[in-house]
């Protein structure tokens, strides 16, 4: 079957990413194929394989609309906010929101089936979340909210990686989102004052 009569390429493409996504959260990444896709979606192979070269390149696009849509809600959740320090509690919020969609707990599984050595892809993926951390950094120090000796590149790796690994907070036991919530929030304020003058 191919593409369906009075659908557009990129709607068809929005389908195929759908579908894809649910698959790859409920097999995870080595135990997905692209057959699996053809099946579920209903669309001939060559549809399929117009929009996407391989399954790596389908997942990777998968990964990047969960970055996109983290980027499109920091975009309107934080344009009001002048606080330095009360952005960093939105960015933890949103990182917390972003960590619990399931196809984000696949990413370990990825590197280890693919046996990629080289996180490029990926951290290319996360540059622009990556960056959202510099940025309040900067914007506090110039707002004379932060120290102004902080070093933003080390404080953002220091930041990010530990706002991140919070997503393995469920094997000590917050189960909830309000549990996890509250974990996220706890981690900037224990940071702040760090970085406050």
């Amino acid at each position: 079957m191919s593409r369906p009569t009075g659908v557009n390429s990129e709607d068809t493409k929005q389908f195929i990413v759908d579908v894809a996504t649910k698959i790859f959260e409920h097999k995870g990444y080595s135990a997905t194929s692209m057959a699996n896709i053809k099946d579920e979606t209903n669309l001939s192979k060559g549809t399929i394989y117009y929009h996407f070269k391989n399954k790596e390149e389908l997942y990777l696009h998968c990964i990047q609309q969960v970055s996109n849509e983290f980027i499109r809600n920091w975009d309107i959740t934080s344009q009001t906010e002048q606080s330095a320090e009360k952005k960093l509690y939105i960015w933890a919020n949103l990182n917390n929101i972003m960590l619990q969609k399931p196809i984000m707990n696949t990413i370990q599984e990825y590197f280890v089936s693919t046996n990629k050595h080289n996180y490029d892809a990926v951290l290319e993926l996360y540059e622009p979340e990556f960056q959202i951390v510099g940025r309040i950094l900067e914007e506090g120090i110039n707002r004379g909210e932060f120290k102004e000796d902080l070093h933003i590149e080390d404080v953002s790796v220091l930041l990010y990686n530990f706002i991140t690994s919070l997503e393995n907070a469920e094997l000590f036991g917050y189960h909830s989102s309000q549990e996890k919530k509250n974990l996220y929030k706890l981690a900037i304020d224990l940071i702040v004052p760090g970085l406050k003058k």
